[in-house]
């Protein structure tokens, strides 16, 4: 084996091994699918209870109403022991003396005014069972009237629930994916932003622990620091790669088994998801090379301090250009040829955060995507040369940091 590979080896089974990787891989992924679970579980029982409240209300509570719009069907009142009130007054002075649990008011132009209603309090809650009784009580009267008029049950319907819609969209004479065409290029996007922050911390208590262990000095009497780096560097990727299948694989056998039951915001459903070949090979491209890039900056960056604590005061100057063009996404979205986006796109620290967006929404034309990358690239191997002249020099120096002016003598 190389002595790269033996690197390699080394470091991504060090990691593996400790209980903190298992950790923060694990269970940091699962506290947010129970945060989730959690909330939406509880908007599911705060949505039936509320129903239920209301459905409950409207049969034990005094209700009352004047109708000056005649919408409202008499016989229905009847059915559900709801009184007619002689006037707007009369109705709130009976629920000021506690004869009536609430009164509803409904005035002539009731489209545009609303209705009024006054009712005893019911305590704290988002969605007041009078508020649903009265609402519910003028649509089913209007559905029956226009039933008993029309005597077209597909007005009926269109009255009593909104029909789905699809909607399909073309550019340039082709139809388009659509919002479903946004979740796998997103993946992609989401996966860098997650890595980066997720390896950040590793990266760089990988780095420094020779150093503060004073292991670096005997490192390098067998093993070339460019061996030594790059090494470091292969080993965070692998590493990143274990913590995309450990997260992933829960995810997409849930896929796989509830797609047809999940849908997302906007109507969008997983049971098809459309793969567009060039936008998978782009966000593949800018993933990998842009953690390559952040990887080798955080190495670098690293070995110039003689701690891990030290370096990690300053680790906000190494990643905030990773979440800079998330300041500017109205422009990445809305106007992607604009002067901001283009330097975004061009320049290398940000260049995967805005290339993976704009490939998420499909505004990264194939031009830019290959120019943005063979600039991220070219930097990619100036930073790896950095980073291997910053592991030799500041190998040495223990208790000091290395100034930018001493690495590029």
């Amino acid at each position: 084996m190389s002595r790269l590979g033996k690197v390699v080896k080394f470091e991504v089974l060090r990691t593996v091994r400790k209980k903190s990787f298992w950790f923060t891989t694990i269970v940091l992924p699962l506290f947010i699918l129970v945060i989730y679970g959690v909330d939406y579980a509880s908007s599911q029982h705060a949505s039936q209870a509320s129903q239920q409240q209301a459905s409950a209300y409207s049969k034990t509570a005094k209700l009352a109403v004047d109708d000056e719009t005649g919408l409202v069907n008499k016989q229905l009142l009847a059915q559900q022991h709801i009184t007619i009130e002689t006037n707007r007054q009369a109705g709130i002075a009976a629920v000021q003396g506690n004869k009536l649990t609430a009164f509803f008011y409904y005035p002539k132009n009731v489209s545009t005014v609303g209705i009024q209603v006054y009712a005893q309090t019911q305590g704290i809650t988002f969605a007041p069972p009078y508020n649903a009784v009265a609402l519910t009580l003028l649509r089913e009267s209007a559905v029956t009237r226009a039933n008993a008029v029309l005597h077209n049950p597909e007005i009926t319907q269109i009255l009593q629930k909104d029909p789905p819609v699809t909607a399909t969209t073309y550019q340039d004479g082709k139809p388009t994916d659509g919002l479903a065409g946004l979740v796998v290029p997103g993946i992609f996007w989401i996966l860098f932003m997650t890595l980066v922050v997720f390896l950040s911390s590793y990266t760089i208590a990988s780095t420094t622990e020779e150093k503060e262990n004073r292991a670096a000095e005997i490192l390098l009497t067998s093993v070339e620091p460019r061996d030594f780096i790059l090494g470091k560097i292969v080993s965070v990727l692998v590493v990143g790669l274990v913590q995309i299948v450990t997260i992933s694989l829960p995810l997409v056998v849930a896929y796989i088994l509830l797609r047809k039951h999940i849908s997302l915001p906007g109507g969008l459903s997983l049971n098809n998801l459309p793969v567009d070949p060039v936008a998978v090979t782009f966000g593949a491209a800018f993933l990998l090379l842009g953690i390559m890039l952040y990887t080798g900056i955080l190495v670098g960056f690293s070995a110039l301090f003689p701690t891990a604590q030290e370096a990690s005061r300053y680790l906000v100057v190494a990643i905030i250009w990773v979440f800079a063009p998330l300041y500017a996404i109205g422009y990445v979205i809305t106007t992607p040829n604009s002067l901001i986006v283009s330097i975004f796109t061009f320049f290398p620290l940000t260049a995967p955060t805005t290339a993976l967006l704009r490939n998420t929404v499909g505004t990264l034309s194939p031009s830019d995507a290959l120019v943005s990358l063979g600039i991220l690239a070219l930097t990619t191997i100036a930073v790896m040369f950095l980073a291997i002249r910053s592991f030799r020099y500041g190998a040495m120096a223990y208790g000091r940091r290395i100034s930018v002016a001493e690495l590029l003598r």
